[in-house]
């Protein structure tokens, strides 16, 4: 594959998912954010996606695209978790 389709380094690794998908799964993920997951790694980032290929052809960066997805349901499901936690330290309330 050219070397065109390689990962650029300025935006960084991918979160671990399985490590993610146990402390978050299923209390505070979603269908959505679920998606959101997988078309940034299955779609943006694998360097045999059609579609990255198609976007950097195109001149559009989908490592920061699939970046800005990642970093975005990080923080919805960490939000949520903390939610969650808070709600039950204060009785539920």
């Amino acid at each position: 594959m050219s070397d065109q389709y390689a990962h650029d380094p300025d935006y960084g690794k991918p979160p671990r998912w399985s490590k993610l998908y146990v402390k978050h799964f299923p209390a505070h993920t979603d269908g959505c954010s679920r998606h959101a997951k997988v078309i940034a790694h299955d779609i943006l980032r694998s360097k045999r996606s059609t579609v990255r290929r198609m976007l950097i052809d195109a001149g559009y960066e989908p490592d920061h695209w699939a970046q800005s997805l990642e970093i975005t349901v990080v923080m919805l499901w960490e939000a949520r978790a903390e939610i969650a936690r808070l709600t039950q330290s204060n009785g539920g309330v």
